[in-house]
């Protein structure tokens, strides 16, 4: 099969593990916008601390990373010098690739170097050599039941089910009553 058409639109994504649709808190001011779409038009500006519930999300491949093969992956069917494209990152190093005609999702990229030396954690098969471009919105509900989306980039807390924040912890227990 060829490489996927872009952009590679993912619905529903939680790109990271311990990514959780739940409450979360603003952690800087940023707008709320009608939808994640081109012609979208802004609803409104969360504030710091204000606390919203994260409800889904989309992740928008507009360029895949492009990663170098270094050495034969036989269950991948590539040898050095061949590319493969890396989409939607899962979390734990698992993402969604392309590679000779096939695109696998959640497959096991450990192997991978990135750009700034980090990633690989056993044989280092492979290294990026071409950043991506890549997009991830989320829909969230305030408190008083207004519904938009916002590109996320950090301003949210508490999206980490993993995390072990005291604070999020008992957000999570909290009652709607108390937002």
């Amino acid at each position: 099969m060829p490489e996927p058409a872009l952009p590679v639109v993912d619905e529903g994504a939680c790109p990271f593990e311990g990514c959780s649709f739940r409450k979360w808190i603003v952690s800087r001011d940023t707008e709320l916008f009608s939808t994640w779409k081109q012609g979208r038009r802004m609803l409104t500006n969360l504030h710091k601390g204000q606390i919203v519930t994260g409800e889904t999300g989309v992740h928008i491949t507009w360029k895949p990373d492009r990663i170098e093969v270094l050495q034969p992956i036989a269950e991948l069917d590539v040898k050095r010098g061949d590319l493969i494209l890396r989409y939607m990152y899962h979390g734990e190093g698992f993402a969604d690739i392309w590679a000779k005609g096939y695109f696998v999702k959640e497959y096991d990229c450990s192997f991978v170097k990135e750009k700034e030396d980090g990633g690989c954690t056993r044989n280092c098969a492979a290294k990026v050599v071409e950043d991506g471009r890549k997009d991830w919105w989320v829909r969230v509900k305030t408190a008083q039941d207004m519904v938009g989306w916002s590109e996320a980039t950090d301003q949210f807390g508490c999206m980490d089910a993993l995390g072990g924040d005291p604070q999020c912890e008992e957000l999570q227990g909290a009652s709607s009553s108390t937002q």
